[in-house]
C-alpha cells in the first residue's frame, strides 16, 4: 500500500499515512472491514471480562454468606436461645414478662395468651423467614403489628414478593 510510509523519521512516528487521494478503492474497503473486524473482537471481550467479573462478585457473595451461615450454627443452643432481637426495629432486644412480649428499646408490645411465648416467637420468626427466603425474594421483609378485623398481631410484609403473613 502506497499511501503508508514506514520510514517517517522527523516525530520518530512508524506509520504516516499520506491521505486516501492515491489509495486504491478497495483498500479502504478492507481497512473498514479490519477495523470493524477488530472492533467487534474488543467487544466481545469486554463482554467476556464483564460476565468473569459477575461470575467471581457473586462466587465471593456466596461464599461470605455461607461463612455467615456457618459461624451462626456455630453457636450453642443455650447463647441461641437467650436473645430474640426486635422484628420491628432490629435493634432491641425482646423481654418477655407475664402478660407482654416488648423490645426494650421501640414500642413492640405484644399481649400474650398462655400459649404464646418468647420461645414460640422466636421458632414463628425463623420459619416466617425461611418462607419468604424460600419463595427467592432476597429483600429484607419488615415487620409491624397491626390490628386488623379487630385482631392484633405481628405481621411479615415484603414489597418485593408482596408478602403480607400473621407471623403470630
Amino acid at each position: 500500500m502506497e499511501t503508508l510510509n514506514k520510514n517517517c523519521t522527523d516525530d520518530g512516528c512508524i506509520w504516516e499515512y499520506k491521505g486516501l487521494q492515491d489509495a486504491y478503492p478497495g483498500d479502504c474497503e478492507e481497512i473498514l472491514l479490519e477495523l470493524q473486524r477488530i472492533f467487534y473482537e474488543d467487544l466481545r471481550e469486554e463482554h467476556t471480562r464483564e460476565e468473569n467479573c459477575i461470575e467471581s462478585w457473586e462466587d465471593e457473595e456466596d461464599e461470605y454468606l455461607a461463612h455467615a451461615v456457618y459461624e451462626y450454627m456455630q453457636l450453642t443452643e443455650d447463647q441461641a436461645r437467650k436473645e430474640v432481637w426486635c422484628p420491628v426495629c432490629r435493634k432491641g432486644k425482646l423481654q418477655e414478662n407475664n402478660k407482654i412480649i416488648n423490645c426494650n428499646l421501640c414500642q413492640f408490645k405484644l399481649t400474650k395468651g398462655s400459649e404464646v411465648s418468647l420461645d414460640l416467637l422466636r421458632s414463628r420468626l425463623a420459619e416466617v423467614h425461611t418462607e419468604h427466603l424460600d419463595r427467592g425474594c432476597l429483600l429484607r421483609p419488615d415487620f409491624s403489628i397491626q390490628t386488623i378485623f379487630d385482631l392484633t398481631a405481628l405481621y411479615i410484609i415484603c414489597s418485593g414478593c408482596s408478602t403480607f403473613e400473621v407471623v403470630i
